[in-house]
Formats: C-alpha cells, sequence, structure tokens
C-alpha cells in the first residue's frame, strides 16, 4: 500500500531524522540511514500520502495531504491532531455510529469520515473550499468508500444540508473566533431541525488558543445547546502525540 501510495519526501524526511533522534543511544540499522539518504536525494515534495488505521489493521485508511500548515488558501489539506483524537475515540466507541447518517463539518481530507463510514449507513462529507472537496472525493475514491455523499457548505450562509442527519461529527474546525458563531449555529439548526430522531453533535478541538475556544464554549451557551465534555484521558493511539491539549464535546438542542 505504501508503494501505491507514495509519502512526500519532506514527511519522510522528518519522520525519519525525529526517530533516529529519539534512538541515538541505540543500534540504528544501516538501512535506515540508506533510506533517509535517498530521501535527502530527491527532489522535496510537500504533497504525498498518509496511512492510517486506528484498529489494529482490521481497516486502513490512505489520504493525501500537504505537509504544509496552509496550502491552497486552506489549511484543510492536511490531517491535524483533533482528528486523529478523535478517529481513535471513534474506533474505540463504534457502537455511536452503527446504523446511523452522519454528517461532517469541515470535513478536510476525509480521514475522520473514511473511519467512520465503515460503521454508519451513511455520511455526508462537508467543506467550503473546492480544493478541499476535491481531496476527499479522491480519498472515498482510493479507499472504495460507497455510502458517502460530498457537498459544499458555507457555515456564514443561509443554506444547509438537507439530507436526513443522525450525528453531527467535526474535527479541528474551532480555531477563528470570527467563524466560531457560524459553526455552532450550523450545529444548532441542524440539530434543531424537526424530526423524531434523537440527533447530536460531537466536536473535537485542539486547544491552540484558550480564548477562542472559550469563544466556542460562550456561544454553545448562548446558543441554548446542552454541552457534555467527554473524557479522552485513556486515549491511545500511535499517531496521536499526546502532547497536544485536546477537548471533545457532546452537544444536543434541548428545547
Amino acid at each position: 500500500m505504501v508503494l501505491k501510495y507514495p509519502m512526500a519526501s519532506a514527511y519522510v524526511q522528518k519522520f525519519i531524522k525525529s526517530w533516529l533522534n529519539q534512538v541515538e543511544e541505540g543500534e540504528v540499522l544501516e538501512e535506515v540511514y540508506d533510506s533517509l539518504g535517498v530521501s535527502l536525494s530527491q527532489p522535496v515534495s510537500q504533497i504525498g500520502y498518509k496511512i492510517y488505521t486506528f484498529d489494529g489493521g482490521a481497516h486502513y485508511h490512505a489520504t493525501k495531504e500537504t505537509v504544509a500548515m496552509c496550502s491552497k488558501g486552506t489549511t484543510g489539506l492536511q490531517t491535524w491532531q483533533a482528528c486523529i483524537a478523535m478517529c481513535q475515540w471513534v474506533t474505540d466507541n463504534s457502537h455511536i455510529f452503527q446504523n446511523k447518517k452522519v454528517l461532517e463539518l469541515g470535513c478536510g481530507v476525509g480521514l475522520l469520515g473514511c473511519v467512520i463510514s465503515h460503521m454508519c449507513e451513511q455520511i455526508t462529507f462537508t467543506d467550503h473550499h473546492e480544493s478541499v472537496l476535491s481531496a476527499v472525493r479522491h480519498t472515498l475514491d482510493i479507499n472504495n468508500v460507497s455510502n458517502a455523499n460530498v457537498s459544499a457548505l458555507d457555515w456564514t450562509a443561509s443554506g444547509g444540508v438537507e439530507d436526513e442527519i443522525d450525528v453531527i461529527v467535526a474535527a479541528d474546525v474551532v480555531f477563528d473566533p470570527t467563524i466560531v458563531p457560524h459553526l455552532v449555529k450550523t450545529i444548532k439548526k441542524k440539530l434543531s431541525s424537526p424530526t423524531d430522531r434523537d440527533m447530536v453533535a460531537y466536536v473535537c478541538s485542539t486547544i491552540r488558543n484558550k480564548e477562542t475556544y472559550s469563544t466556542f464554549i460562550d456561544e454553545i451557551n448562548d446558543q441554548g445547546l446542552s454541552i457534555h465534555e467527554i473524557d479522552l484521558a485513556g486515549l491511545k493511539s500511535v499517531y496521536f502525540s499526546g502532547t497536544d491539549v485536546i477537548r471533545l464535546v457532546k452537544l444536543q438542542f434541548t428545547t
């Protein structure tokens, strides 16, 4: 699978150097240095594939990502830590999504939704940036995901996704305080839609700026949504650094 979906050389170099720093006191195979030498001799590529598994190899998920924090005017072309943490939490709590219809807000390259697709009945991926929507379509194609839709969704606009939904998910979408109110209103609009479904939303965030996250919590309270924080203390994933502060909340509409 790695040969079919090669990683970005910039990522390979960073990974090997980081690994060497951690084992510098131990014995390292010559092949590791050979791999680093080959990577350094090649033109630096900022875009490549990453392959993830969160269930011990039962399912693998390939995504094409950039190593740059911002590319083509968006941060959505890279998988961030809150998404990785949520992928592991989703895998550990798959019963929540079984036979459910799921909506993902700010889907990025689509890793989270790809993981959920193995559990749910149907999932709709949404984002507003065309480069991101193109990337998620590619993710669905290479991972053979057949129970998914992809839709453009601008939180600041009046429209929305009309599909019937049981669960809303979003990861690493709380970073711009000017967009946070629109995000929460979008969630409330969907959760408060007339339906006999008991809808719920899960939002996972990396706390980069405490004031921005406080704005998110305040907006939830202002919109009359109930909020429950989910404990992630025992969460373990080979991809999860453990150094970032991650928060996962469950939101519901209360009348």
